[in-house]
């Protein structure tokens, strides 16, 4: 017998980003994973295609998601700045944790 699997919605996700410091992690690293090759190599975003950081986010979460992964923390100070900012991708996230966006065939 199959188990179903759990279907999160978006106010979950968003009670996760507002209380979890390893969620707003998590989140940020799962859109960073969304951003084209290129978008990643310098940090910006240039393409309107739906999923991964805004144009306004992209430089700063890009560098938020380098500097964790070459730190494992963020300061007080960008943790505060990435959940706000985060809330912004609850619907992306939403998709990606149900499995109705990937980041493969990009």
């Amino acid at each position: 017998m199959s188990e179903k699997m759990k279907v999160w919605t978006k106010e979950e996700i968003k009670g996760l980003i507002e209380s979890r410091d390893d969620a707003v992690v998590r989140g940020m690293k799962r859109i960073y994973d969304l951003q084209t090759e290129d978008e990643k190599n310098s940090g910006g975003t240039y393409y309107n295609n739906g999923v991964g950081f805004s144009g306004v986010d992209g430089d700063i979460m890009s560098s938020f998601v380098e500097f964790y992964s070459k730190n494992n923390f963020l300061t007080t100070k960008q943790m505060k700045i990435a959940r706000k900012k985060m809330l912004k991708y609850v619907g992306q996230l939403t998709k990606l944790v149900n499995g109705e966006i990937t980041n493969k065939g990009k």
